[in-house]
């Protein structure tokens, strides 16, 4: 058990990264609005989240127009506060560097890289636990429908 808790603690941080990517930052077309840029879409999207080879996680989501906003501004758990020096969505890639710092004041360093197309995305995130431990993983993530299923 005491070998497998790191694990279960970095699947819990990318667990939670998959939950806050399914309520991306970026901008959704707007009707008219030749200046609005397309990110992602919405509608219901399946994510896959892996620790180095080992699937962790699949799951699916809802993504609603605030979730697309929400996109560019990163990979941020609600625990959490995110300090991003690097913040890049656009033009299909993403590059995030900074830190995440837990309500105790623990601080773990973070960069992400991926790319992105308007009905898929990878993020491949890399960093530190709160508590130090070294955790990698992979956020993959495609569309599967226009409409998400009735609630």
């Amino acid at each position: 058990m005491r070998l497998l808790a790191p694990a279960l603690i970095v699947g819990t941080l990318i667990l939670g990264a998959a939950a806050a990517v399914a309520a991306p930052r970026i901008a959704a077309p707007v009707a008219g609005a030749a200046s609005a840029r397309t990110t992602i879409l919405t509608g219901q999207w399946e994510y896959n989240t892996r620790f180095g080879p080992i699937p962790i996680d699949s799951d699916m989501h809802c993504l609603t127009d605030k979730d697309v906003e929400n996109f560019n501004q990163g990979i941020c758990l609600k625990r959490y506060t995110c300090d991003y020096e690097t913040r890049e969505v656009r033009d299909g890639k993403i590059a995030l560097k900074g830190t995440w710092t837990d309500k105790k004041g623990r601080v773990a360093p973070v960069t992400a890289k991926g790319s992105y197309t308007p009905e898929s995305f990878t993020i491949a995130v890399n960093g530190k636990t709160v508590g130090g431990m070294p955790m990698a993983a992979t956020l993959e993530a495609k569309r599967v429908s226009a409409t998400c299923p009735a609630s």
